[in-house]
């Protein structure tokens, strides 16, 4: 599970299906956070949607073990880092930063 640092975000799916699970956040902690599963929903080619803060927490897969899946994700402002959320036990997760960066020589 991963946030998006407090920035909002609109998400399409270009090509194939994703499996997005939103959470909800019960209680934030520097170091631990209890979240609780808020719904999935399988999108589909041609599909969009948008996480807005405080509603940013979820977790993204594709639905396929064997088909390629593509999106695009637009931000609010260039993302240079997240939090990820590790899984202890029950509703409990471990928080830790994550940096982002750019291939620029793509």
């Amino acid at each position: 599970m991963h946030d998006h640092a407090g920035l909002w975000c609109v998400e399409g799916v270009w090509e194939g299906q994703l499996e997005i699970t939103q959470y909800e956040c019960l209680e934030g902690g520097e170091d631990c956070c209890r979240f609780r599963p808020a719904g999935t929903i399988n999108a589909g080619t041609g599909s969009a949607g948008s996480l807005i803060p405080p509603h940013e927490y979820h977790t993204i897969r594709n639905a396929s073990d064997d088909a390629i899946a593509i999106s695009l994700h637009i931000y609010q402002a260039p993302i240079t880092c997240c939090s990820i959320f590790e899984r202890l036990e029950g509703d409990r997760y471990r928080r830790s930063a994550r940096e982002l960066s750019i291939d620029n020589d793509a």
